[in-house]
């Protein structure tokens, strides 16, 4: 599979509000998803981003956790979370989401999708792009999901430029389940990911077009924990716990 992470969404009540301690990590403006009710900030991390995610319609956002599509979608985990703080999902970027769904769907794994969306700019701009679900509800870490940029990867890339944090890229994303094995095949079997290291209390995997690395850790509680970066001006390791999340920096060396 063609596949790298593009964003991890942070779910933030009162967005507007917020600010990244210190400023430390830069919030955009981003847009509306009118479909969901909901409106995001963005932090660009070189060629990833952190979306920072609010509600400003839950009636909207509830009704729509009802419907097929809701029920696996980004969003909705909001509400199915009972609006708790924190990360609740990630996002996998693809040039060719067509041809996931086919393969997905050759392994006998239930997709809904793709599903075409879109997202208006303060400046009334519309941006454009497809995402795929996997439609596995029988364990408590929410699958990653698939999208694929209408704008195309090389033109999109140059207009976020300079918005691109290069102090930062972001090494890691930490998961914790109950279920450690069976989310460690999962993750194998929908997005061909690898196992490039594994402990008694963790499994470090990798997808095969990324050096990014995804650990699957032993937890009582099942979600996506951590975001572990590399930050060339520090000397030494910090964290940041913030409104559920913990961001986790690391010297560049």
């Amino acid at each position: 599979m063609d596949l790298k992470f593009d964003h991890i969404i942070h779910y933030i009540d009162q967005l507007e509000q917020f600010k990244f301690p210190g400023n430390l990590i830069t919030l955009h403006s981003g847009g509306k998803h009118n479909k969901f009710g909901t409106f995001n900030k963005l932090s660009y991390i070189n060629g990833n981003y952190i979306e920072f995610l609010d509600v400003e319609d839950q009636e909207k956002l509830q009704k729509l956790a009802k419907t097929e599509e809701g029920r696996v979608s980004f969003a909705t985990k909001i509400a199915q979370d009972h609006f708790k703080q924190g990360f609740k999902t990630i996002c996998l970027r693809t040039n060719n989401i067509d041809a996931i769904k086919q393969t997905l769907e050759e392994r006998n794994i239930e997709v809904i999708g793709p599903v075409n969306m879109e997202r208006e700019t303060k400046k009334g701009e519309k941006i454009t792009w497809r995402l795929l679900y996997i439609a596995d509800p029988s364990y408590m870490v929410k699958p990653p999901f698939f999208i694929q940029w209408d704008q195309g990867e090389a033109n999109r890339d140059a207009q976020l430029e300079p918005l691109y944090q290069t102090q930062f890229s972001i090494e890691m994303i930490i998961v914790t389940t109950s279920q450690r094995e069976k989310t460690v095949q999962n993750w194998q079997n929908w997005f061909d990911m690898q196992v490039v290291n594994e402990t008694d209390k963790y499994t470090d995997l990798i997808l095969k077009e990324d050096q990014m690395y995804f650990r699957i850790e032993e937890g009582k509680e099942s979600g996506y924990h951590t975001v572990v970066f590399k930050d060339a001006e520090a000397t030494s390791p910090y964290s940041i716990y913030i409104r559920g999340a913990k961001y986790r920096f690391e010297p560049n060396n």
